[in-house]
This record gives C-alpha cells, sequence and structure tokens, in this order.
C-alpha cells in the first residue's frame, strides 16, 4: 500500500510534462509578392512565430516550393503538397504594394480541405506592435480552430468479414411505430442560443489600426532578429561587380603671362568595379543599439588606358585604379528613407610606365592620392523595386604622391570633393542593378618651386606652374546580391 501513493505522484507529474511537450502546429511562409529582400515577409515570420505556432521562413518555403515544381499561383493541389512536404497546417502568401504614403499587406491563408481566407493591412513601418498585433490576430481567426485538431491521427479503416445470413443482425431494426429517438422541435420552443441584438457590446476587442498610431500597448513581446525598426527599403548587406567609364582632365595654373604651358591630360577608358555594404549588428538584431553601423568598401580599375608623348607615335601605359574603405553608421528618416554618415580611407592613382619611352620624354607628373573622406549619402525609396541615392564626401588629402615632390612640381596643399547619385532597380528580391553617375575633382595648389617647374623655362627664380585641377567624371553599372 506504501507503493500507491508514490504511483500516483508520478502520474500526476507525467501528464502535465506530456501536455506541455505537445509540439505547436506549422505554417509556412511563401515569398511575398513585391517584397525585396523578403523584409515584409520576415516581419510576418516575427509576427506569428511563438507560443502559438512554429513559422517556416519564406526562403525554406520557396526552396519546398521549388522541388515540388509548383506554380506561382498556389492552388489546391500545391498546398496538399507542400502541408505534407512540411508538415504544415497551412500556407501564407500575398503580395506587397504601396499607396500613396503607406504600404498595404495583402496576406492569404491556404489550408489543406478548406477554402482560401485572405485579408488586408495598411501599415507604415513593419517595426509597430500594431503591425504585429493586426497580422498575428487575422491569422488566428483565418485559422479558426486549426491549430486544436492537427495531432489526430487519420481513421484507420477496418477490416470486416462477408455478413453471412444465419448471422444475427447487428442492429435492431426501427419499427415504424417506434418513438422518435429524440425530442422534435416545435415551433414555438424557445431558441436555445441569445440572438445578440445590435446594441450588444462586442464580445471581442476591435483590432486596433494596424499602423501602430492608438498607442496602445503590445499586446505580446516578442524578441526581433529581423526588420525591427528598418524600412522596406533599407538594404542590410550589398555586394555588387560591374564596369564603369570614365573621363580624367588635368589642367594647370599659371604664373600671367607664362606660355610654356604644360599638355594638358585628357583621358577616356573603361574598367571593372567590386563593391559592398553590410550592417553586420542588424542582421544578427535589428532592434540591438549598434544596428546602424556598418561598413563599405570599392575598387574600380582601368584597363587599356595609355597616354601619347605629344610630338610622338610613342605611349605610355596609365595604371589609374581607385579604392575606399571605411565605416557606416545609418538612421532612418521619415518613413522609409535612410542617411548615412560615413568615414572612409580613399586612395586613388594615376602612373605612367615610362619604362618603354626610350628618350622620349613625358612630360606630365604621376599621382597617387590619399586621403581620409568623411562623407554623407541618403537613400529613398520611389516605387516598390526602385530606390534612388546619392552621396557626397570630402577629401582631407594626407598625400598626393609624386606631383608634390621636389622632383616634380614642389609641395603644396591639396584637398577635394566626390560626389555620386544613381538608381537602384531590383530585378529580384535578391538582385538588383545598380547605375551610378560620379564626379571628383582634387585641387592642387603649389608652394615650392619643383624641378619640373624649373624645366619649362630654366629660370629657378620664379615660380610658372601654380597649381592644377585634377577632374573625373564617369558613370557605372553594377550587378548586386542584396540582402
Amino acid at each position: 500500500m506504501r507503493l500507491l501513493p508514490f504511483v500516483i505522484a508520478c502520474v500526476a507529474v507525467v501528464i502535465p510534462v506530456q501536455a506541455i511537450a505537445k509540439p505547436k502546429p506549422k505554417i509556412a511562409i511563401a515569398p511575398l509578392d513585391g517584397d525585396v529582400g523578403n523584409k515584409v515577409g520576415l516581419a510576418v515570420v516575427d509576427a506569428l512565430d511563438g507560443k502559438d505556432f512554429v513559422v517556416i521562413s519564406p526562403k525554406d518555403t520557396k526552396r519546398e516550393l521549388t522541388k515540388l515544381g509548383a506554380a506561382d499561383e498556389l492552388g489546391a493541389k500545391d498546398v496538399r503538397k507542400l502541408t505534407t512536404k512540411l508538415g504544415a497546417i497551412a500556407v501564407i502568401d500575398g503580395k506587397v504594394s504601396k499607396t500613396g504614403k503607406k504600404h498595404s499587406l495583402h496576406l492569404e491563408v491556404h489550408r489543406r480541405g478548406k477554402p482560401d481566407a485572405g485579408f488586408t493591412i495598411e501599415f507604415k513601418l513593419t517595426a509597430t506592435d500594431g503591425f504585429r498585433r493586426g497580422v498575428h490576430d487575422e491569422v488566428m481567426k483565418k485559422l479558426d480552430g486549426a491549430t486544436e485538431d492537427t495531432d489526430e491521427e487519420p481513421e484507420k479503416p477496418v477490416a470486416r468479414a462477408e455478413p453471412r445470413d444465419d448471422d444475427p443482425p447487428k442492429r435492431k431494426p426501427i419499427a415504424d411505430d417506434d418513438p422518435p429517438k429524440r425530442k422534435p422541435v416545435a415551433d414555438d420552443d424557445p431558441p436555445k442560443r441569445k440572438k445578440i441584438a445590435d446594441d450588444d457590446p462586442p464580445k471581442r476587442k476591435k483590432i486596433a489600426d494596424a499602423t501602430g498610431d492608438d498607442g496602445e500597448p503590445a499586446v505580446r513581446k516578442r524578441k526581433h532578429t529581423l526588420g525591427e525598426d528598418q524600412p522596406v527599403s533599407q538594404m542590410l548587406a550589398r555586394v555588387g561587380a560591374g564596369g564603369s567609364v570614365g573621363q580624367r582632365r588635368l589642367s594647370y595654373n599659371l604664373r600671367p603671362g607664362f606660355t610654356q604651358i604644360p599638355p594638358p591630360v585628357v583621358t577616356t577608358a573603361g574598367g571593372g568595379r567590386v563593391d559592398g555594404e553590410i550592417y553586420p549588428f542588424a542582421l544578427a538584431n535589428a532592434a540591438s543599439g549598434g544596428a546602424g553601423f556598418g561598413f563599405a568598401a570599392s575598387y574600380d580599375k582601368t584597363f587599356g588606358l595609355s597616354i601619347k608623348v605629344p610630338n610622338t607615335t610613342t605611349s605610355a601605359p596609365i595604371d589609374q585604379s581607385r579604392y575606399s574603405v571605411g565605416a557606416r553608421y545609418r538612421f532612418t528618416v521619415g518613413e522609409t528613407s535612410a542617411v548615412a554618415l560615413g568615414l572612409d580611407y580613399y586612395g586613388r592613382s594615376y602612373i605612367a610606365d615610362r619604362s618603354g619611352l626610350m628618350a622620349n620624354v613625358l612630360d606630365t607628373p604621376d599621382f597617387k592620392y590619399s586621403a581620409v573622406a568623411p562623407g554623407i549619402s541618403a537613400r529613398t525609396p520611389v516605387a516598390p523595386t526602385v530606390t534612388l541615392f546619392g552621396g557626397l564626401d570630402g577629401l582631407l588629402m594626407l598625400d598626393a604622391g609624386p606631383v608634390v615632390k621636389a622632383t616634380s612640381y614642389g609641395s603644396g596643399t591639396v584637398y577635394g570633393v566626390e560626389a555620386a547619385a544613381g538608381i537602384d532597380v531590383a530585378l529580384t528580391q535578391q538582385i538588383g542593378l545598380r547605375l551610378a553617375a560620379e564626379y571628383s575633382q582634387i585641387n592642387l595648389s603649389f608652394s615650392n618651386k619643383g624641378t619640373q617647374d624649373n624645366n619649362r623655362d630654366n629660370d629657378p627664380t620664379t615660380q610658372d606652374v601654380m597649381g592644377a585641377v585634377d577632374r573625373s567624371i564617369g558613370v557605372s553599372a553594377t550587378l548586386g546580391l542584396t540582402y
């Protein structure tokens, strides 16, 4: 008899543990039409994932859809295949669009063997409690109890023997004069359920406006991994590669009356370019304090560029390149625009290969700039797949290379500025085309007379070349992977 209390206690512990361990139902989120970078889709995942569901991300759902060969428009057959494969009770897809200043999200809930159920939410940002609450509550209503029967096993057919003529009947036949088993409902019987009057208060509190402007506290708090305080237009990472075409012009500022002008430089050539940008803290947790910090880098190399020595048929190859690497801090302005402050280490070079010139003299200085470049840039979307951007950098020169040495035009003051503007066009959710126009101007003011200046008139007492202006303009096109 002493064992009985122990057995009862064990059973009392095991039963709640089994109840707690009951698996949560799964729902799959398919990629949303018009959702660049899956930003809104991930916000939907974040709104639903928690104590009620296990949510399968758009990326994983898309992979299974591709394996199954499902069509872009989910049909009943596709839903049946996908829910069976993923073990999900429903599949959710939809479309993101923009109306006026607000974005619109339409979601369709597909359940196997059930009619599709949809709803639409308007929002400014996905990071509001109103957006999360609206998506969660609407999906719960559309599923309507589907979470309660996910663990039921399908009924197995029972094998039955063929009936024999002498077998007794399994069920007593009902005679015509047998009394009915159930009392018929009379016309004057009172209704079983109270009719709801028009002025009755609603049983359920109305869902707050999905824009989150009502100021009500959030229904539930969750840890957010992506999309928190990030507008749809902001990218978290990008790497691109492509081509560029640029023209460089070098002109001189001369002493008044001086006529022995150095030959101007005008060169045009194409090149290759790679660039990238990443916000690692936002990728890990967009709600973190460091989510706005990021890094950026770019490199451009000109191919096949050369310069002709005046009055000869000889040309000298030119090594021309540009690079920058630095840090960014980005913050949101308005509803969807973003501004980033940056600080880069910058380098640019124009070096002539004189090894093949023999006795010919190339009367052009070489340049190898290095600078610290503080800057500001901005991005703003003008359509669901189109974003305008622009930026301005100041060049605080550390060195200009051979041109400011005593063997050339001598030391001096060097400063510059660069600007760029362009457009990002999303071709798919992860692939985008970037078109940009660029301008660079570097001003040089020589304060000491150098050897190359003396060679102009053989007069070491007078400075003839007072300064120079180094300008470059160009365009570029890069294809990038965006997250």
